[in-house]
């Protein structure tokens, strides 16, 4: 069974792993093949990125409330176990996230359960720019992130914004 799960304007607020005081409006659902999609809507206004999270960067922690890293990665890329974290079970970054922050500066991020851009049971996080969870429990996506790339606030690629794209 397919399932959506928007993370959007009231929600936002609700959540209290969420970075930010105001949500902006809700995305409209997207067209999507996954079978599941959660969409951490932006603030109006951006928040600061957390300590450690490097402008451009989807930054990511093993610990909740952005404890024990950053892991930072620039542009897509197809397979977290080739990033080295000694805290993780695994000693990669493979699986091994429970926060993360966009401070993408052109791009929403896509985070994937699974490697090369697939997805299995979890599906996709897509956070935009400027927006954090510190507890990624609560949009059941804990442990889970094994690739990633990036597309534009319009859920489209360009020269910057290379994708792959889930939608």
């Amino acid at each position: 069974m397919r399932r959506l799960l928007t993370v959007g304007t009231g929600l936002v607020l609700f959540l209290a792993g969420l970075v930010g005081t105001a949500a902006a409006s809700a995305p409209a659902a997207p067209q999507h093949t996954s079978p599941q999609v959660r969409i951490a809507s932006g603030p109006a206004v951006a928040p600061l990125a957390p300590s450690g999270c490097s402008s451009g960067a989807l930054c990511f922690w093993n610990g909740t409330g952005y404890s024990d890293g950053p892991g930072k990665l620039f542009g897509k890329n197809p397979d977290w176990s080739v990033f080295g974290h000694s805290s993780c079970p695994s000693g990669t970054w493979n699986n091994c996230a429970s926060s993360a922050f966009n401070n993408g500066v052109n791009c929403d991020s896509v985070m994937w359960d699974g490697k090369n851009y697939t997805f299995g049971a979890e599906g996709i996080l897509e956070m935009d720019r400027g927006v954090g969870i510190s507890n990624l429990s609560n949009v059941v996506f804990n442990n889970v992130a094994s690739s990633n790339s990036w597309i534009t606030p319009q859920h489209t690629t360009n020269s910057i914004c290379t994708g792959p794209n889930p939608f």
